[in-house]
This record gives structure tokens, sequence and C-alpha cells, in this order.
């Protein structure tokens, strides 16, 4: 099916109006903050879609083109940050990891993108884990009158609709599925809104993407810890150069990305739930057919360098004439 040109305009965007003393038509140090943290997670979800690495250096052409423009309305105490260019040029480097990406595959993806990292199901979603955090927190606390305060303040919260949430996270598991990164992407803009809901703790209320939280809420919610660690999740196609099985614990790939000409090397621990005899088959079939095979990794960067790496997910791929002249052996 021939998927027709699109043309995004206003979307994605990222708005947020806040109602307190401090923040009548000006930008606190703290929010200002909470929006760099912003520019840094759009850079390295661009990096991990493009290089595979979030930590990779951009290029200067490469940060100009994400850079994030915050406008302030003029008497009001809203943000916009509009992300039509930002989310192209990730979804653009998303199809460039996969060869084969079909024109209506990239349309699904940038579309997710979207609603991934920031759509209004996104903050729902955040907002509703982020409640369930802070209530288990809550349970911990010795004094009963404490506990049950707390409790109350976060009982307002406006309910989300299950079913369509539900609805939303089936139809993005599906994409993930294929498209792994997108679970990072959506995880580096949660600890962005992290920062956003600690740096208006004195609000009287937040509106996030149409969500409006009170600031009893937003200041409860604001006293769980912030620093998360998030993994890079990448997917590519790969020729497997070799195989060491000498640990007792892993299986250990040198593999060779073929669309983005890099070697990386990957384990599989030998007693994984997935280690089943048809993906050991699949693999072995692979290094000795010197065929590629597609793989989801997650991934660990230090200082530029991929430290760790684990597979995660093994797919057989069907066109295989599609990468034979991206074989590192012939070049």
């Amino acid at each position: 099916m021939e998927v027709p040109e699109v043309k995004f305009i206003d979307w994605p965007k990222f708005e947020l109006h806040v109602k307190g003393e401090r923040y009548h038509s000006t930008i606190t140090p703290e929010l200002m903050k909470s929006f760099l943290l912003f520019q840094t997670n759009l850079n390295k979800s661009y990096a991990l879609a493009k290089y595979a690495d979030s930590g990779h250096r951009l290029r200067d052409a490469e940060r100009e083109d994400l850079k994030l423009l915050v406008e302030v309305g003029e008497g009001s105490s809203g943000f916009i940050a509009k992300l039509e260019d930002q989310f192209l040029k990730i979804g653009d480097a998303l199809a460039e990891g996969v060869k084969d990406m079909e024109p209506r595959q990239k349309l699904i993806a940038i579309l997710f993108l979207g609603s991934a990292a920031v759509g209004g199901w996104s903050v729902d979603t955040y907002l509703q884990n982020k409640k369930e955090v802070r209530l288990a927190e809550i349970a911990a606390l010795e004094h009963e009158a404490e506990r049950e305060e707390r409790i109350q303040t976060l009982q307002v919260m406006q309910q989300i609709d299950a079913q369509h949430t539900e609805a939303m996270q089936g139809m993005f598991n599906r994409v993930v599925d294929e498209l792994p990164q997108l679970t990072t992407i959506s995880e580096r803009m949660a600890a962005s809104y992290d920062e956003i809901i600690a740096s208006t703790a004195d609000s009287e209320w937040i509106e996030m993407q149409g969500r409006r939280v009170d600031g009893a809420v937003v200041s409860e919610l604001g006293n769980s810890p912030r620093n998360r660690s998030v993994e890079d999740r990448v997917a590519g196609v790969y020729r497997i150069q070799n195989v060491d099985h000498s640990s007792p614990t892993d299986y250990r790939f040198k593999l060779y990305d073929v669309t983005r000409r890099q070697e990386i090397v990957a384990t599989l621990p030998k007693d994984g739930s997935m280690v089943t005899d048809q993906i050991l088959d699949l693999l072995q079939d692979a290094e000795w057919g010197r065929k590629v095979v597609a793989l989801h990794l997650i991934t660990k960067v230090r200082s530029g360098r991929v430290v760790k790496a684990e597979i995660e997910k093994v797919a057989r791929v069907e066109d295989q004439a599609r990468y034979a002249e991206q074989d590192p052996a012939a070049e």
C-alpha cells in the first residue's frame, strides 16, 4: 500500500502551564534546569537512534537541528516547545538503522515516538507510575497520621482512562517489539518529567500536556528519588564474526552491525529463558552460513564506548540478499 506524504504541523509539542507566585511571565532557574535536561535527553535519544549509543558525541550541525526553543507565553505561565523537527530527525535516524524499514513502518514509528515520549498517554502513564511508587514509599512511614494525610493527598489525582491506557500500551508494546529504542527514549522523557515535577514543587498547580496536577500532589510526587539509570536498547542487523564458548555462564558474540558499520561484542546468558534450541540453531546457522541476523541488544556505554552488551532478542532475516554487499569480509 502506498503511503501518502505526511507533514506534521504543530505536533508533537510539549506544553506546560504553571500557576504560582514565581511563575508569572517568567521561567525560574529550577524550571530552566529541567528544560536543559529535556534537551539533553533529546540529544541522547537521537544519538541512540542514529549511532546505537546515547553517549555518542554529536556534531555541531546535529545539535543545532535538535535545539529546543521554549516559548514563554506573554503575560502567562505557559511554556511551549515545538518538537516536529526534532522528532522527524529521530525518526529518520531510526529508519536508517533498519535498512528495510518501509515508509508505513517509519510513519508508525514517528507516531509512537511522539506519543510515547511527549503524548498525553505518556504523561498519564508517567503520573500513574509515579503515584504508585510514591504510595509504596509512603506505606513505609512510621506515623499513621502522616501516612494517611499523604495518601489522601495523592488520591485527589485525576484518574486515568484505564481502558484507553491499556489499549495504547498494547500497541506500544507491538511497536517496541521491532524498535526497542522507543523504550529507552520513553524512559529518558520520564526522567525529564521527574525534573519538571521537582522544579515546580512550590506551584499552586501545573498542567502538563493537558493533565492538571494540584500543587500539593506535585510537591508529594517530587519527594520520590529522581536519579534513574536508563539502559540503552538498540535494534540492528548483525553478522556474527565468531562466538566464544569458553565462559561457563555466557556465549560471547563478536558482531558486525551491517547498517552502522561497526563492531561490537555482546553476550548471551547460557541459562537465559530465551536460550532455546531453536534460538541456538538460528544463531549457529547465521554464523556458519555467514548470514545476517536481527538482534535486540541492551547496552551500557562509558566514555563513549560500549562496555557491555547483552542480546535480548533474536530474529531471522529472510531477505539476506539485501545485506550481501555489506559483508565486512568483502571490504
